[in-house]
């Protein structure tokens, strides 16, 4: 009697398991068919956008090399403002160098007489 009830229960187990691992296998096949759905589609996102910044780029590039051709265009068409404008730009440039240097200079020194 001992060893029937050893069997039912050693046949419930195993039963048991052989169910859990259909259950598992039908899962990993749900899990892998989900993964492979999903890398298509983000490999489909990852080609629109890889191919959305490339247009984005060229874009760029062709306003950039149409923008200097007008640079171009222009100060071959009037060097001497081109010069002018050059050496005001680089007037500012130095003066805005000048005062800051100074600026900072000015405020190491007042920070040394403070502990004097």
């Amino acid at each position: 009697m001992a060893q029937t009830k050893l069997n039912v229960v050693d046949d419930s187990l195993e039963s048991q398991i052989s169910e859990l691992r259909s259950q598992i296998a039908s899962l990993s096949k749900s899990v892998s068919s989900r993964a492979g759905a999903i890398s298509e589609e983000a490999s489909d996102f990852v080609d629109e956008a890889k191919g959305r910044v490339q247009r984005a780029a060229h874009s760029a590039a062709e306003t950039v090399k149409a923008q200097s051709q007008n640079v171009v265009e222009a100060v071959r068409e009037n060097p001497a403002t081109a010069t002018s404008v050059l050496t005001v730009v680089g007037a500012l440039g130095f003066a805005v160098g000048y005062f800051v240097a100074n600026a900072s200079t000015q405020h190491k020194s007042s920070s040394l007489y403070r502990w004097r």
